[in-house]
């Protein structure tokens, strides 16, 4: 017949037979350290050989733009028309009201304005997720490229002739 074990004894016989690691809270600490020192290792390996890619990619000679610019420009774009997004409510009023009057401006323009909003900000979105690959273009999404840009072309081509 069989003695009748203590509940410590049973305990002692599990871990003998079982690997100590797996039961040891300071071996999990331990690991996790580990992985998180070498997630930020890869991260930044990551980082340094995308931005050597970048730096060694050859310029075509059709091409306007080194491949480097016009990565580091999407970048920009897309974060700069998500943080200003919002700057399309007080402008889609102005242009509006200066366009159409300014009664128009103070009643449509707010709706204009929010449409372009959530518009810029998805682009802001889809330009800085999309960065490095030239998803669907390195070209803007939107016209004008920035929400503080006129869209009347005659005022662009006044400034270019300047």
């Amino acid at each position: 017949m069989q003695a009748r074990m203590s509940w410590r004894a049973r305990i002692r016989s599990i871990v003998r037979y079982h690997n100590e690691v797996d039961f040891d809270l300071q071996g999990i600490d331990r690991r996790s350290k580990l992985l998180n020192r070498m997630g930020v290792k890869m991260w930044v390996l990551l980082v340094v050989l995308v931005a050597s890619l970048v730096a060694n990619a050859p310029a075509h000679a059709d091409e306007p733009h080194a491949l480097g610019e016009r990565i580091s420009g999407k970048l920009i774009r897309g974060m700069v028309n998500l943080s200003t997004g919002w700057i399309e409510v007080p402008r889609q009023i102005y242009e509006v009201g200066t366009h159409e009057g300014w009664v128009r401006g103070m009643l449509r323009g707010p709706f204009d304005g929010i449409g372009m909003f959530f518009a810029r900000t998805v682009a802001g979105v889809v330009e800085t997720a999309t960065f490095p690959v030239p998803l669907p273009t390195y070209k803007p999404l939107l016209t004008p490229t920035y929400a503080w840009e006129s869209e009347d072309p005659s005022d662009g081509m006044a400034a270019d002739s300047k």
